[in-house]
């Protein structure tokens, strides 16, 4: 028992005395320099530079979160990879029970706070992509205290306008998306999805240790739900341009770049995911140029075949679900320009089944009330 009671004294010692991570700006600095590795997919480099950050701070939720998106990012897509999955979800919840242990210190709770929020959204968004929505939503009922204390530093702190920005869009967004959590929604405090917006950009602006993952959701949410597709193009253009070796940021310029109607630049960019093995890259690689094929009028033909060929490719529900509804959608287009009427039916309806765009759901229903 003494034994015990010693461990712990020493480890809340190593916590105490390597808590102040977001006041350290060497270690911040060298933490982005490392990012800036990882998002590039420049694997090797990031690892020998975020280790330093592990080795000053041996039992801080840093060093585990920093181990997560590590994870996340070598093994894309991750939710594919059961036996990873299972790493990262422990990582996470290293994080979190770091956390807690400094969290009722005054000194830390503003630097515990701000892990917990990483934290308990990595893990929601990760069972919201298994489909266990329910888990999901409970996973951000947990953060939901966290959240509100982190309100208060949001106008000292930019890194929290991230969690702030994510809560405000997703918990009204959430819920109209998947109806059935409405119940467990009720629990939580209001959203707005106009100032979750807002801080989302701001923490792009502002942050340094949220700035990436900022425009990576602006990118994703002015597509998939705000259909603001000048705006997801001025986030995706610099993604890539910051991190031309990432093929995840590749993907989404390009699809910002069809949407805008920049098909020459497009298609260049399309060309690069070709010689890609994995199936992310090849059925994205598809369906851009079928999309282009198809609003060119160039080839209706071969933009069939290709959005057929992609269908054969199974999707991952985080980055490709929404191309087999981009598909659906462009071969029932197709099907109308052929006279085939029942086909075209068939096949507006098979989008919506999967489809959560909301332009694509849009289109879907208008044509299929044309032609029914």
């Amino acid at each position: 028992m003494k034994s015990k009671i010693i461990l712990f004294i020493i480890t809340v010692f190593q916590l105490q005395t390597n808590a102040q991570f977001l006041e350290d700006e060497k270690n911040k600095d060298i933490t982005i320099k490392g990012l800036d590795f990882l998002y590039n997919q420049q694997f090797d480099q990031a690892n020998e530079v975020l280790n330093s950050v592990k080795i000053a701070y041996p039992q801080h939720p840093v060093k585990f979160l920093l181990n997560a998106i590590e994870l996340q990012w070598e093994n894309v897509p991750i939710d594919k990879n059961p036996e990873v999955l299972k790493k990262y979800i422990s990582e996470l919840n290293k994080c979190i029970l770091a956390s807690k242990s400094i969290y009722n210190i005054p000194k830390y709770k503003k630097e515990a706070t701000f892990f917990l929020l990483a934290a308990h959204g990595f893990i929601a968004l990760s069972k919201n992509y298994q489909k266990e929505y329910f888990e999901a939503a409970s996973e951000a009922k947990k953060a939901h205290n966290f959240f509100n204390e982190g309100k208060k530093y949001k106008n000292e702190n930019p890194e929290f306008l991230f969690a702030s920005g994510l809560y405000n869009f997703y918990r009204v967004q959430y819920p109209e998306s998947h109806p059935m959590v409405k119940p467990i929604m009720m629990f939580f405090e209001d959203g707005n999805k106009k100032l979750g917006l807002q801080e989302l950009e701001n923490s792009f602006k502002k942050s340094i240790f949220s700035r990436t993952e900022a425009a990576l959701y602006l990118v994703n949410i002015n597509i998939k739900y705000e259909s603001n597709f000048k705006k997801s193009l001025a986030y995706s253009n610099i993604l890539n341009s910051k991190y031309p070796n990432n093929y995840i940021f590749k993907i989404k310029h390009i699809e910002s770049l069809l949407l805008n109607n920049e098909y020459e630049e497009a298609l260049k960019l399309n060309d690069q995911l070709k010689s890609r093995k994995d199936k992310v890259s090849q059925l994205s690689n598809l369906v851009f140029e079928a999309y282009a094929e198809e609003h060119t009028g160039k080839n209706l033909q071969s933009a069939f075949i290709n959005y057929a060929k992609a269908l054969k490719i199974p999707h991952d529900d985080r980055y490709t679900k929404e191309y087999h509804g981009m598909a659906y959608l462009g071969m029932a287009r197709i099907f109308v320009k052929q006279k085939e009427i029942t086909k075209a039916i068939a096949f507006y309806k098979e989008c919506l089944k999967i489809a959560e765009y909301e332009w694509v759901i849009n289109a879907a229903k208008t044509e299929l009330k044309k032609i029914s």
